[in-house]
């Protein structure tokens, strides 16, 4: 049955070519966008990464400057007090008889190691069996725990030795013998002894002004990257590039050398 009126069959195939013109129009800059988008998000994951990393790398850089400006404040605290006790700072060397000890073993009982003072045995070597047990059992206080991982039982802290230092040749001085500024003035250093002795924290081994003067100060450091820490005679400890000015090292390894550096020397 029809109405009379002719039927209207609609062009499928001219649909389909406006489709596929459509498709042709629109998915080239489409896949354009969404690939400049998927490098831009990949560029900025390494981005962030890199930069997770790197605060990772400060975080544990600074953890472990912690750490040694923890110690030598301790040990600072510690040679204060046996200067007030007996006038002057602990010898590098104790000689007892012909036995040489070191002065870390002399201040343990102001490191509350009491009981670890008393199992050393002034009267014998300090490298005998019975001492040598001692220096296995190392106060922490003497090393970074942070990066410990080079001698189980080496010290990471020294006295600087030698003419115009506070342990000069002829003894010790006390903070009274010192006119240069004590904020300034280098008391006690973090440095890495290799291949020089020093394997054993009780071992009467300390840093000499005339190898740091022949060797450009590179006995100093080699626990953190980038610098080391110290002491001042004032009881701060500080971190210190690597790159400071050797002028400015040498300052502050003198008790009485006149010299005077910024106040913020420092900070």
């Amino acid at each position: 049955m029809t109405c009379g009126k002719a039927i209207k069959i609609p062009d499928f195939e001219v649909s389909e070519n406006k489709s596929s013109e459509r498709v042709q129009k629109y998915s080239l800059p489409m896949f354009i966008s969404i690939g400049v988008v998927a490098v831009i998000l990949i560029c900025l994951g390494f981005l962030l990464i890199r930069a997770g990393g790197d605060a990772v790398q400060r975080m544990a850089a600074n953890r472990g400057i912690s750490d040694s400006v923890s110690n030598l404040r301790k040990i600072a605290a510690a040679l204060n007090a046996y200067s007030s006790d007996h006038g002057t700072y602990p010898p590098p060397v104790v000689t007892v008889g012909n036995n040489r000890h070191s002065w870390r073993v002399l201040i343990l009982p102001y490191l509350n190691e009491n009981a670890l003072h008393s199992q050393y045995n002034f009267d014998e070597a300090w490298n005998s069996p019975n001492n040598l047990r001692v220096a296995t059992s190392i106060p922490a206080v003497f090393q970074n725990q942070k990066h410990s991982n080079f001698g189980a039982w080496q010290s990471d802290y020294f006295f600087i030795t030698g003419p115009g230092t506070l342990f000069p040749d002829s003894g010790p001085l006390s903070p009274e013998q010192i006119r240069d500024d004590v904020g300034q003035t280098l008391l006690l250093v973090e440095a890495r002894r290799v291949g020089e002795g020093g394997m054993y924290w009780s071992e009467p081994v300390d840093v000499k002004t005339q190898g740091l003067l022949a060797k450009g100060y590179s006995d100093l450091g080699g626990v953190l990257q980038g610098g080391f820490t110290f002491a001042t005679v004032d009881g701060k400890a500080h971190f210190v590039s690597d790159t400071t000015d050797p002028l400015v090292l040498g300052a502050m390894i003198t008790a009485n050398g006149g010299e005077r550096l910024s106040d913020d020397i420092f900070d």
